[in-house]
């Protein structure tokens, strides 16, 4: 019933703070919420002390020993008492908030504030964002787990049957005085949501008709302010037109005039040379008066002369407004044309800049991918040659120790080799002493054991050659059992399985390991000392096993490679001989060509198989690389270890077991390291991914949002090239009517402000006094709640809150 997700509804808040305005910023003190909760606190405990007191000293330690024998119990312990300070946490607010909220609303409904007042001021529940949205729907989550937690103390048997017997009468004295808090706060948090439903709908239809009576008037100015700058671009594009007009007909009547004026000065001078022809020079006084002609021909003649003029003058002046009317088209025709190819060109040249620029933004972006994939490519080969290197150096590495390794055990199977010949030559009487003429060496495949440090292949021929040799006699394996075999008794049936050292003497245990090697060594030589006189006394039965020890080792041993049955053949061959060489010293030489022979072609094909690995280890590198290899290398040490293993496990098998426990325990930490390491490296991993993810998204973004941006700027400018001149003319207009608006709402503001304040003052004052009042109701009513409903026994006279 805790809620872990909401941890901050758990803490003690102003019941306040979901409607709070620019003027109600109020919160409570925590100093004293911090010490009311500790009176709380210590109340509660004290009220449980008193319960459970009879019961927890009948119980004695032993309770408490049973009740937290282990850290789960503990832990549950804990938990259950965190969540029982968190639900009666939950259960004060909510009781704190309850009571707040109803004497508000009875102030409210009580006074009244202004009609004015009351339009400007918000609801009391303003859901302006998801937190408060979020801080009512958590209320009444609250609300309902508070009520399902009444109801199940109130079911909840919190005593057994002997103390509520011994508390029956206190009950029924308790049981009249107790009521039911459930009944009265299911029916507040319903009249609260009733409340608050009504509220929200009435607010939400006033700020709906806010916001449709804003919008109407905001599209009710755009329109006008679309319709006078209408008006001002037609009288202004009227004007123009008028202007233009005026001018063409100024121009025309000049031209009309000139023309007139043009035909009166010909005409004129056409009527000068007519009166000059009709009226001949005077050559004497005899000439009195003109000559005789009709009367009325001069007048008619001018009036015929008029008419034609004149219609000479409207037929000239026709033609002259069509040519002007004409010119006029072909002007604006010409101007339309100019102003068609120049958009027509400033197009064209915005779109090679738009293009040029994506151009220039495209190689930009491809060379950005091309570097960040360069990058990642130059990263991951440096990665990888990093793992490469680091793996090369761990097989070097392993490589060195197995060496090493190898290096110890053939200088071990050398001495050891050497002390079983020596054994040999102790049993078959051939040992006469250091300086004795006739002393046999060692045996021959003891030459070979000198190139054990370095030939591998040699290590497991001699291995195969002690085995042959250090074969158990058929008498001591026929009377013997299976365990004889596994845990060698006589110091001639140890063989490299018994001496090899394990796993964990290789790596964690490497001196102790050789300590206890030399240790055990120092003994079997001892005990090698003193088994030569018993070996003395038993040659005829090591006679016997010579012979009998081949087909008990081939069926000991298995199987074996074609290469060690070869060499081993060439050991019995080499056995065979030197029985012979006993037996017939005549043919002595030819078995020792034989056997030399023998030895040289085992070199040669040593050294060919030695190509042979060299050469195939050099195409497992250069065509497989170290992968493949490694995981054979490592399959293969698997094998031997498995093999040793089980050689070993009768022999070593008490001293395995506590080995093994530290091995696991070993093993079980370092593998929960690698899983934390490779989890950290995961993670990091994962996390470097999302960062380049996030930075790659930003870049993206950011190159998204400029490329809106300028695509929107260039529509935006587009669209503005043709309204620029309307803002200039009408920013004037906009700057005083916003300037006075401003000024308006200010003056309003510090109005309502200064309007409220004295009431906000005396709200603040009446929350106080109920909240005080609210606290000693509390401190009055914990016991009771805290009790159950038989009655518990109230608290000592001399207690009180701290």
């Amino acid at each position: 019933m805790t809620f872990q997700g909401n941890s901050h509804t758990l803490n003690w808040r102003r019941p306040s703070s979901r409607r709070k305005t620019p003027g109600q910023k109020m919160q409570l003190k925590t100093d004293s919420v911090d010490e009311w909760m500790k009176r709380v606190e210590a109340a509660s405990e004290f009220a449980v002390s008193e319960v459970f007191s009879s019961k927890r000293l009948t119980s004695g330690a032993n309770s408490t020993a049973m009740a937290l024998q282990c850290t789960d119990q503990l832990q549950d312990h804990d938990d259950a008492y965190d969540e029982a300070q968190a639900l009666l946490s939950d259960w004060m607010s909510s009781k704190l908030r309850l009571g707040l909220e109803l004497d508000e609303e009875d102030d409210r409904a009580g006074s009244p504030l202004p009609a004015s007042v009351s339009a400007v001021q918000p609801t009391a529940m303003d859901y302006s964002g998801f937190d408060e949205l979020y801080d009512h729907l958590a209320e009444e989550e609250e609300g309902e787990a508070l009520s399902s937690f009444l109801h199940h103390l109130m079911d909840r048997e919190l005593l057994d049957p002997g103390t509520a017997e011994d508390l029956l009468l206190d009950s029924d004295q308790g049981r009249g005085k107790a009521r039911d808090p459930s009944v009265t706060m299911e029916a507040r948090h319903r009249q609260v949501r009733e409340n608050r439903a009504r509220r929200d709908a009435e607010r939400e239809k006033q700020q709906r008709a806010r916001e449709a009576r804003r919008g109407a008037e905001e599209e009710a100015r755009r329109r006008g302010r679309q319709a006078e700058a209408g008006r001002r671009e037609e009288a202004r594009r009227e004007e123009a037109m008028v202007q233009k007009e005026m001018a063409r007909l100024r121009r025309q009547m000049e031209e009309q005039r000139a023309l007139e004026q043009l035909v009166r000065q010909r005409d004129r001078d056409k009527r000068d040379r007519q009166k000059t022809a009709v009226c001949p020079p005077k050559t004497g006084p005899l000439v009195l008066h003109k000559p005789s002609g009709p009367p009325h021909t001069e007048p008619g003649q001018a009036s015929l002369h008029i008419v034609n003029l004149q219609c000479l003058q409207r037929h000239f002046s026709g033609w002259f407004s069509a040519v002007l009317v004409r010119r006029l088209q072909l002007g604006r025709a010409a101007a339309l044309c100019d102003w068609r190819r120049s958009l027509r060109a400033w197009r064209a040249w915005r779109a090679m800049v738009w293009t040029a620029r994506t151009h220039r933004e495209r190689e930009t972006a491809e060379e950005e991918l091309r570097t960040e994939h360069r990058r990642d490519r130059r990263a991951a080969d440096s990665d990888r040659r990093r793992l490469l290197r680091r793996s090369f150096n761990g097989w070097q590495l392993w490589r060195r120790t197995e060496r090493a390794q190898r290096e110890l055990l053939a200088r071990q199977e050398q001495t050891r080799r050497k002390m079983t010949a020596l054994i040999d030559a102790a049993s078959s009487g051939r040992l006469k002493g250091p300086g004795a003429p006739g002393a046999p060496g060692p045996p021959g495949n003891t030459e070979e054991g000198e190139d054990f440090p370095g030939n591998p292949d040699g290590v497991g021929t001699a291995n195969q050659n002690d085995t042959d040799v250090l074969t158990p006699a058929p008498s001591l394996r026929r009377h013997g059992d299976a365990p004889t075999r596994l845990s060698p008794s006589q110091p001639w049936q140890v063989t490299r399985r018994h001496a090899a050292i394990s796993a964990g003497e290789l790596r964690q245990h490497r001196h102790a390991a050789q300590q206890h090697t030399i240790a055990r060594q120092q003994k079997l030589l001892r005990e090698q000392r003193e088994q030569i006189s018993q070996l003395r006394e038993e040659r005829g039965l090591l006679d016997a096993w010579g012979t009998a020890a081949r087909p008990r080792t081939s069926e000991a041993t298995g199987p074996e490679p074609p290469e060690r049955s070869m060499e081993h053949d060439d050991e019995t061959g080499g056995s065979r001989a030197k029985g012979s060489s006993r037996r017939s010293p005549t043919t002595f030489s030819a078995q020792m060509k034989i056997e030399e022979e023998k030895r040289e072609r085992l070199k040669r094909e040593q050294d060919l198989r030695a190509a042979a690995r060299h050469h195939h280890h050099r195409s497992l590198l250069l065509r497989r690389g170290l992968a493949p290899w490694q995981r054979l290398l490592h399959l293969k040490h698997g094998n031997e270890q498995l093999a040793v293993r089980h050689h070993r496990g009768s022999v070593l098998l008490m001293c395995l077991r506590a080995w093994q426990h530290w091995a696991r325990g070993s093993l079980s930490g370092r593998q929960a390291a690698a899983d934390r390491l490779n989890q950290h490296l995961l993670l990091r991993h994962r996390l470097a991914c999302w960062k380049r993810l996030v930075e790659r998204r930003a870049v993206l973004e950011e190159r998204a949002q400029g490329f809106h941006r300028a695509r929107v700027q260039r529509r935006v400018l587009r669209a503005l090239l043709d309204h620029l001149t309307r803002v200039r003319l009408l920013e004037w207009d906009l700057l005083e009517k916003a300037q006075e608006h401003s000024s308006r709402r200010a003056l309003r503001g510090c109005l309502l402000v200064w309007i409220r304040f004295p009431s906000l003052q005396r709200e603040e004052r009446e929350k106080e006094a109920r909240r005080e009042e609210l606290r000693r109701r509390v401190a009055e009513v914990l016991p009771d709640f805290r009790s159950s409903r038989l009655g518990l026994p109230s608290p000592r006279p001399g207690y009180r809150l701290k």
